[in-house]
């Protein structure tokens, strides 16, 4: 969906769409899955920039990276983009990073891509490491039975682990 920059009043213009977005490719070969993803905000003008600020919502189909077992999570944060027409310049000097440096996004300076938007920072929120619940126990690593169900036979399972700080001299 796209915005058109001549359409845009000198306000501002206030968005709040439903998108369906396409399935997302991590680096690590998965396909997430997104469900109706909510982009709310403003888009106002900044002389040549667009600026757009607001929020985007989704739930993703995700896997367990613990128990591999697939579940729904929802992500919902700020979203924060100043479109720039033009390609963006390498910087002349070096200089530290500062927010609006992370937020320059160019564009073709006619319209604006809200299902971009909503895709990049669908994808940034989408954790490294997704558990189906923070206590998730996962899979027995001798016999792959799901811990969190019910406990596994492996002998070494029913020994007591001991404190990793006993083993250590003071």
């Amino acid at each position: 969906m796209f915005i058109e920059v001549n359409k845009i009043p000198p306000q501002g213009l206030e968005i709040d769409r439903v998108l369906q977005l396409q399935p997302l490719q991590l680096v690590r070969g998965e396909q997430v899955k997104v469900g109706d993803t909510r982009l709310s905000g403003t888009l106002r003008r900044s002389g040549s920039d667009l600026e757009f600020r607001g929020r985007v919502g989704a739930e993703v189909s995700l896997t367990c990276s613990r128990c591999l077992e697939p579940f729904r999570q929802p992500i919902e944060g700020p979203c924060h983009r100043i479109f720039r027409p033009g390609p963006l310049g390498k910087p002349e000097s070096e200089h530290e990073l500062v927010e609006e440096d992370l937020a320059l996004t160019p564009f073709d300076g006619t319209r604006i891509n809200l299902e971009e938007i909503a895709r990049e920072q669908v994808y940034l929120a989408v954790p490294l490491k997704p558990l189906c619940q923070e206590s998730c126990r996962g899979l027995c690593p001798k016999c792959g039975a799901e811990l969190n169900t019910a406990p596994c036979d492996c002998p070494e399972a029913r020994q007591t682990a001991e404190p990793l700080t006993s083993k250590l001299s003071l």
